[in-house]
């Protein structure tokens, strides 16, 4: 059984942080990964430091990126209320990968193909000591901590988005 081959790919979030000087790690997954759960248990870590970008679609069809701690469900309630509309949804996973260029399950907070997808972060990511988001690929996640998740997200609005699972 041979080592496996570092991850030396330069994708779209990683250029994004660079050109933003912000700090990032690459923590390569022995497997590819599409849920929170999954890169929690590759990596050996807590579930709630790995973000969750979820895309919602507002009923006028504009988006929002809604970011959410691993360990918790994204509340539509809630996002509808902070966006002014009741009747917002998740996007379907063709508008995700139309809107943001990444596939459902390796969908990053940065580096979308459309630049007007605002961003909201749940107040819970704020608490955690660091947060792994996707590198885009399923094959690597970036470690950074929050401040400078927010930093990278530039106007991100945190609130209450989330709710336990």
């Amino acid at each position: 059984m041979g080592k496996k081959k570092p991850f030396t790919k330069k994708t779209l979030p990683m250029r994004v942080l660079e050109e933003k000087s912000i700090p990032y790690q690459v923590h390569q997954h022995d497997h590819k990964q599409y849920t929170a759960e999954g890169v929690a248990q590759d990596l050996g870590v807590p579930v709630a430091q790995v973000v969750k970008a979820m895309i919602v679609r507002h009923s006028d069809g504009q988006f929002a990126l809604v970011v959410v701690p691993g360990d918790a469900r994204l509340s539509l309630k809630k996002v509808g209320a902070a966006l002014g509309d009741k009747n917002a949804t998740l996007a379907a996973e063709r508008d995700v990968q139309r809107v943001t260029g990444f596939q459902v399950g390796a969908v990053s907070v940065m580096g979308f193909r459309r630049d007007d997808v605002r961003a909201y972060v749940d107040q819970r990511v704020l608490d955690l000591e660091q947060v792994l988001i996707s590198s885009g690929s399923p094959e690597a996640g970036l470690a950074l901590s929050p401040e400078h998740l927010m930093q990278a997200l530039e106007n991100g609005q945190v609130g209450d988005f989330s709710e336990d699972l």
